[in-house]
């Protein structure tokens, strides 16, 4: 039996959120100020998950999508929220979050804002059904694939790559077999991981589709398997990431920052903020792309042996050896308070779960500055509170939204340890 709710808010998932006799709500697709009508799904934490059956009163705010997938696809769930509201909510995220922990903060840099068709990585999915391969990703909450003609927060390259995955890969994959295709936009242009869901072993016949796909789509690199043992099947010429003076060559399917423009204004925010800085480390590294073509001794930290090895080849060829890479799981070995003695500033990017040991370490060390980069408010929030109490001030900070039209915020931020009295 469907429900009228009056939306009160957007949660952290990018749901409307309603209450109604006690009873809280989580509507997609609807906004702030709108009533509408739901079906209830099924229970969600302390809520109840409803699908939207129609907004009987829209927001001032609602517009239409831009995308013709929007509401089928998962990959986006906010295209429906005016962009002004909807970067103000992306910034709120992280005010809430800091504000909850306690954490004092400064005024927030202006935010990085991205648009369409900017987004450098796609993780599409990919699965053959009969003389039909469907291409897309994965419907909201739901195993199922939406099928896409193009995708609009793309770039176009990795957009295009949709169609010459339909084509090349039906003659791969057998029916009902399915592959996640990883695709990376490099300076030496498109880098493709193809991961089968199951085991599957490449025939000549299969390779030889491979090379047909790797040669319409233009790929720079077409690997196979899984990324700690991928194959590169084809490599036409080397899939390149450049950072000043340094030429990396990432292993497939790698990390990487979700656009161009959101690792650039992360690059410059490091620049400034760690000028005159000699010795730097940089944790939960990846290939390096935040610290790599500083001036100064610049030591990485990754647990990723792959792209440790990625960085090591590429430092090998640059002369006076002030790059240095070390495979470290700085979950279970954070740097030491001892260690971090030799470093005048420490940059990091770790994943979503944070850097709890990591922050812990830093507290009682004597570095002077800390960058820290995250793509979780509440993590974040939670390793900023670890760092105040050790006497760092929050200096900076500048929300990222490289993830455009879902619920995810980033942002890069500077702590300073405050000079102490006596």
């Amino acid at each position: 039996m469907s429900v009228t709710l009056d939306i009160q808010e957007v949660g952290g998932r990018g749901d409307g959120v309603a209450e109604k006799d006690g009873q809280r709500y989580f509507v997609p697709y609807s906004l702030p100020g709108e009533t509408v009508e739901a079906e209830p799904r099924e229970r969600r934490g302390e809520g109840i998950v409803a699908d939207l059956v129609q907004v009987l009163a829209p927001s001032r705010h609602r517009e239409a999508p831009p995308c013709a997938h929007f509401g089928d696809c998962g990959g986006c769930a906010l295209q429906h929220w005016r962009r002004d509201a909807y970067g103000a909510w992306k910034v709120s995220l992280i005010a809430r979050a800091l504000t909850q922990r306690g954490v004092a903060t400064p005024p927030f840099e202006p935010p990085v804002a991205c648009r369409e068709g900017e987004r450098r990585r796609a993780d599409f999915v990919v699965r053959r059904q009969g003389r039909k391969l469907l291409a897309g990703f994965h419907r909201r909450t739901s195993p199922r694939i939406a099928d896409v003609a193009t995708c609009v927060v793309a770039r176009p390259a990795v957009s295009g790559l949709v169609s010459s995955l339909r084509a090349g890969l039906a003659s791969v994959l057998p029916d009902g077999a399915a592959a996640d295709a990883v695709v990376n936009e490099t300076d030496g242009g498109l880098d493709l991981l193809v991961r089968p869901h199951r085991r599957l072993d490449l025939s000549l016949e299969r390779r030889e589709a491979l090379v047909a796909l790797a040669e319409r789509a233009d790929l720079a690199r077409l690997s196979w398997g899984d990324r700690a043992a991928a194959e590169p099947v084809v490599v036409r010429r080397p899939p390149l990431m450049i950072f000043g003076d340094l030429r990396v060559e990432p292993p497939p399917g790698v990390f990487l920052q979700a656009t161009r423009g959101a690792e650039r204004a992360m690059q410059a925010a490091i620049a400034e903020w760690t000028q005159g800085v000699d010795r730097l480390a940089d944790l939960f590294a990846g290939v390096g792309a935040l610290s790599l073509g500083r001036a100064g001794r610049t030591s990485l930290f990754e647990s990723d042996a792959a792209a440790v090895a990625a960085v090591l080849a590429a430092a090998r060829r640059l002369a006076g050896g002030r790059i240095a890479a070390e495979r470290r799981d700085l979950f279970r070995r954070p740097l030491t308070v001892a260690e971090l003695t030799g470093f005048d500033a420490v940059v990091l990017d770790p994943p979503r779960a944070g850097a709890a040991a990591q922050a812990a370490e830093l507290a009682q060390s004597t570095v002077s500055r800390v960058v820290y980069a995250s793509c979780d408010p509440g993590s974040f929030a939670r390793d900023a509170r670890t760092l105040q109490e050790g006497g760092y001030r929050l200096e900076k900070l500048l929300p990222i939204d490289q993830f455009l039209w879902s619920a995810h915020v980033e942002l890069i931020a500077l702590f300073v340890r405050a000079a102490k009295v006596g």
